[in-house]
């Protein structure tokens, strides 16, 4: 047993660790910038330690427990989840006209965030237990299901940016499972025109979708409006970002003699989470924003790694699905925040404040850890 444990401690990798752990500190340090001025400091900052404090004995306990275990019982955990999103409807805490949130304990969870872990557990399951049966139509037809369930859900709330990152982690999932080329053209074929009908009817005709706001629509108009004195949305929190991201310059302002107290990011609402990166920009400048990227793509390219180095079908399923996960979140945040894509509200994986985007985040690390400590290589037990 001991030297079971020896060996599984060996197989941990610790560059994943070790870089996620610097990451959540980054996160710490911009959460207490972003509370500065106000009053509830010290409560925001002990909530942040006790979410994160979470997210490490839960990654304990997933590195303890067989992946194969979680994702043979994903079934309850995603009938669970989908029974929390509805509830989310009927009697969750309604904030700025939207229901995202259910309070458990004084506490705000928003069950969209930990869906898109759940739903990368079931369909690693599901391709897993339909991997000789890829290519016939009805197997493609339950794994749209199953995903479009949620969506539907989460639309509904609302709530479109977990949506499309959903159906970002269900496509990549999809490509990688082995799925043939001519199954996931045909259905592109199908899609795609629908899509650009849609497109073309919201941005030309100015056409109403149901369960789309109004504001969602405007924020795209307003991204793709080459008018600069056209302030569909009021772009307002996009270019406050930008202001203070390039105030940063090259080194930032966190080793100069600025006080603290005088940064451009203090007038952002929502600097805490969608727009933390503005944070990071002042606070660090290019420099440091740049080499936060690159331990984001260093933890990325780790969970590639694991994935690849990986005979598991259903634990390399799950390493692609929690890297797409990690890029779209990261690649939506920073873009909304540098003003690169249409504004719109995402988190920044361990660094934005949000104790269930936090702990969903390392979760979903954790997996990926799991299936390292368990993996077996191509040609070696």
């Amino acid at each position: 047993m001991r030297e079971k444990v020896k060996e599984s401690i060996k197989r941990i990798d610790f560059i994943v660790i070790i870089t996620m752990t610097i990451l959540i500190g980054i996160g710490l340090f911009c959460e207490r910038q972003a509370f500065l001025l106000s009053e509830e400091q010290n409560s925001v900052f002990i909530k942040h330690l006790a979410g994160i404090s979470i997210g490490y004995i839960l990654i304990i306990i997933i590195i303890l427990v067989d992946y194969h275990f979680i994702c043979n019982v994903s079934f309850f955990i995603y009938i669970s989840m989908i029974s929390i999103l509805a509830y989310t409807l009927i009697g969750g805490t309604n904030l700025n006209n939207v229901k995202r949130w259910v309070i458990i304990f004084g506490i705000p969870f928003q069950p969209s965030e930990l869906t898109k872990v759940v739903l990368i557990l079931f369909l690693a399951f599901l391709c897993n237990h339909f991997k000789d049966r890829l290519n016939r139509w009805y197997v493609l037809m339950i794994l749209i299901a199953v995903t479009a369930l949620p969506i539907g859900l989460i639309i509904l709330e609302p709530h479109l940016s977990s949506s499309l990152a959903i159906l970002f982690i269900f496509a990549i999932i999809v490509y990688s499972s082995g799925i043939s080329y001519k199954v996931i053209g045909t259905a592109l074929a199908l899609i795609l025109p629908v899509i650009a009908v849609v497109f073309i009817g919201v941005a030309v005709f100015k056409v109403n979708i149901p369960f789309v706001e109004d504001y969602q629509i405007k924020r795209v108009l307003s991204f793709l409006s080459t008018d600069e004195s056209d302030d569909l949305t009021g772009d307002y929190q996009q270019n406050q970002s930008i202001a203070a991201i390039g105030s940063g310059g090259l080194h930032g302002k966190t080793i100069s003699t600025e006080s603290e107290k005088d940064r451009t990011y203090q007038d952002i609402y929502a600097k805490e989470s969608d727009f933390v990166f503005a944070i990071v920009g002042e606070e660090f400048g290019f420099l440091g924003s740049f080499l936060i990227i690159m331990l984001y793509a260093l933890l990325i390219f780790r969970c590639l790694i694991i994935s690849a180095h990986t005979s598991d079908y259903m634990g390399r399923i799950i390493c692609m699905g929690v890297s797409a996960y990690l890029i779209f979140q990261i690649f939506v945040n920073v873009g909304v925040a540098t003003k690169l894509l249409p504004n719109t509200g995402l988190t920044l994986p361990f660094i934005s404040y949000g104790l269930t985007s936090l702990i969903s985040s390392m979760i979903a690390v954790g997996l990926v850890i799991n299936i390292g400590v368990g993996r077996t290589y191509k040609g070696k037990r």
